[in-house]
């Protein structure tokens, strides 16, 4: 029985400084596939591979292997696993920027400012298809049954993100957990579930990874709609407020709407285009009304719940790095 995980404290133990420290040998394999899958005999394929490749936090693989490790999955065959899923990943990125019209991700030009649309539409559905090769090769239809469903779960995340698009009135607190898990952390949830359906872990263990990796994954994306307020464009690789700009309305802004702060923000939001001077008066009031202290506060908490969840876990150095992992993702500044 993995008992009360809602309850039972994780141990205390000395954590590693960087959590991904036991994985960095299968991320360097990681990185390898790659980079021999992301390119074609095609000479452009190699050039967009090569530009896509640049940057990135790997922290889905990260978490296939961490969590792998933790039950004791085969490393080697964690890492094709591991690689679908940054594929994957790569590619809803690539057709999320076609969304947006963002014209710089990680501090470089997007695909489709530096190649066009049509480019980046196909260049994200051969990332798509390669994964989702690399899925099946591993011979387990469960591995792809549940990434078509994060597929599936992203898209229409996105989907009902941009339906609110422009409207502050269209989104509630519940509404805004929802779609964050959805876009974002129903991926990340899934890449933890894979490391352990590789090595066929106990039921027992599933779930205590299930519960910390829907933690983990909520807190990543509540940190990033923070951090799109609050940090610099230097550390975004970005413009600072580019939910606001593009009318995507995420924790901050719903907490403050639903807290006596409509009326002021309602004018603020109305204003078109959304300029440096409206995102700067939009970050004040929001500072002013405790809605980025409160979007902090949720992000710790999502932390501490999957701490919590890994007491479901048997000890070992992978459960630490996946316990000092949370902490970061809470903490993060970029």
């Amino acid at each position: 029985m993995a008992g009360n995980l809602a309850t039972v404290p994780a141990s205390p133990r000395v954590l590693p400084p960087d959590p991904f420290a036991l994985v960095r040998p299968g991320l360097q394999a990681v990185e390898g596939v790659l980079r021999e899958h992301v390119g074609s005999d095609v000479a452009v394929v190699g050039d967009l591979g090569a530009h896509l490749l640049g940057g990135g936090k790997r922290l889905r693989p990260a978490l296939v292997l961490l969590a792998g490790g933790a039950v004791g999955s085969p490393a080697g065959r964690l890492v094709p696993v591991a690689a679908a899923c940054e594929l994957t990943h790569m590619a809803t990125l690539v057709h999320d920027d076609v969304v947006d019209e963002a014209d710089r991700r990680r501090g470089r030009p997007t695909v489709n400012v530096k190649w066009g649309v049509p480019m980046s539409v196909l260049i994200g559905d051969h990332l798509f298809a390669r994964g989702f090769a690399l899925l099946a090769a591993e011979g387990d239809p469960e591995v792809v049954r549940i990434m078509s469903e994060v597929v599936s779960a992203t898209c229409t995340g996105e989907i009902d993100e941009v339906a609110s698009q422009w409207d502050p009135d269209a989104t509630s607190v519940e509404t805004y957990h929802r779609r964050v898990h959805g876009k974002t952390g129903r991926f990340i949830q899934e890449c933890c579930r894979l490391g352990a359906v590789v090595g066929r872990a106990p039921a027992n263990w599933m779930e205590a990874l299930l519960a910390y990796g829907r933690e983990v994954g909520d807190c990543f994306q509540v940190v990033d709609d923070l951090l799109d307020v609050t940090a610099t464009p230097e550390i975004l690789g970005k413009p600072t407020g580019s939910d606001l700009r593009s009318g995507v309305y995420t924790l901050p802004v719903v907490w403050a709407m639903r807290n006596g702060h409509g009326p002021e923000l309602r004018r603020l939001l109305q204003e078109r285009p959304v300029g440096d001077g409206t995102v700067a008066a939009v970050r004040d009031l929001l500072e002013r009304a405790g809605a980025l202290r409160h979007t902090a506060v949720v992000a710790e908490g999502m932390a501490r719940r999957a701490q919590t969840a890994l007491a479901g876990l048997p000890a070992s150095p992978f459960r630490d790095a996946l316990h000092a992992l949370a902490e970061e993702l809470a903490r993060r500044v970029s």
